[in-house]
C-alpha cells in the first residue's frame, strides 16, 4: 500500500505530459495564459484523484471487466479529448476562441475545479465507480448511499455535465462548446442506461432511488415501463 503512490506517479506524469502536448501542438504555442492555467489545474486534480481513490477502484478502472460492451466509454472519452483539442485550437492557431471574456474564463476555471472535486468526492465515496455499467459481483457490489450519494443519485454525471463545457470556457473558446454538447447528450444516454440496468440488477438500488433525487436532468415518458425515469443513477 505504501508504494501505491511511487506506481501512479509514472502515469500520472505521462497522462499529463501527453495531454500537454497534444494542447500545445494544437494552439501552436504554450504561451496562452488560460491554456496553462486548465493544465496545470487538471494535472493536479488528476494527481489528487488518483491518490485518494481506493486502489481496488482504481484497478478497476484501468482494467474493467467487459469493457468491450460499453461502446459509449469510447464516445465519451472521444469527445472530451476534442472539446479540449479545438478549444486549444481555436484559441490559439485559430486565434477564434479568446473572444471569451477573461473574467468568463477564470469564473469558469472555478466551475471546472469544484465539478472535479464533486467528481473526486463521489470516486471516494463509491468504490464501484466503474467506467463500464456492469454488476461487480466480483467486488460485492451495492448501493452506496454516503458522501455526495445522500443528495443525488449520480453525483459522478452531474459534475461530467458541469466538467466538459467549463472546460472549453476556461480555455478560451465558444467553438469547443459544439463537442462539449455531444459529450453532455452521450453522459445523459449512458445515465440513463445505467438507471435502467441498476434497477434492474443490484438489489436494494429501487428502495434507493425512490427517496434519493435523480439528479437536476430528470427525463420522463409516461405509461411505459422500460423507459428510463431519470438520467442520473450509481455509480
Amino acid at each position: 500500500m505504501k508504494r501505491q503512490p511511487l506506481r501512479l506517479l509514472p502515469r500520472w506524469a505521462l497522462i499529463t505530459a501527453s495531454l500537454s502536448g497534444l494542447l500545445f501542438l494544437a494552439a501552436g504555442t504554450s504561451h496562452i495564459a488560460s491554456l496553462r492555467a486548465y493544465l496545470a489545474l487538471f494535472s493536479a486534480w488528476l494527481l489528487v484523484t488518483m491518490l485518494a481513490v481506493d486502489p481496488q477502484l482504481a484497478r478497476e478502472r484501468a482494467h474493467p471487466r467487459n469493457a468491450g460492451l460499453d461502446g459509449l466509454r469510447f464516445a465519451t472519452g472521444f469527445l472530451f479529448l476534442l472539446t479540449l483539442t479545438i478549444a486549444a485550437l481555436s484559441a490559439g492557431r485559430l486565434h477564434l476562441g479568446l473572444n471569451v471574456p477573461t473574467r468568463l474564463r477564470d469564473a469558469a476555471l472555478v466551475v471546472f475545479a469544484l465539478s472535479g472535486s464533486l467528481q473526486t468526492w463521489a470516486m471516494i465515496a463509491n468504490p464501484f465507480f466503474s467506467p463500464v455499467v456492469r454488476l461487480q459481483s466480483d467486488r460485492g457490489h451495492r448501493v452506496i448511499e454516503s458522501g455526495p450519494y445522500k443528495y443525488m443519485r449520480h453525483p459522478g454525471y452531474f459534475a461530467m455535465l458541469i466538467s466538459v463545457p467549463s472546460s472549453a470556457l476556461a480555455i478560451g473558446s465558444w467553438l469547443a462548446l459544439i463537442p462539449a454538447c455531444g459529450f453532455v447528450s452521450v453522459i445523459l444516454r449512458r445515465a440513463c442506461l445505467e438507471d435502467q440496468f441498476l434497477r434492474a440488477n443490484l438489489p436494494g438500488y429501487v428502495d434507493y432511488a425512490n427517496h434519493v433525487p435523480g439528479g437536476p436532468i430528470p427525463l420522463q415518458r409516461a405509461h411505459r415501463e422500460d423507459t428510463c425515469r431519470t438520467y442520473n443513477a450509481n455509480p
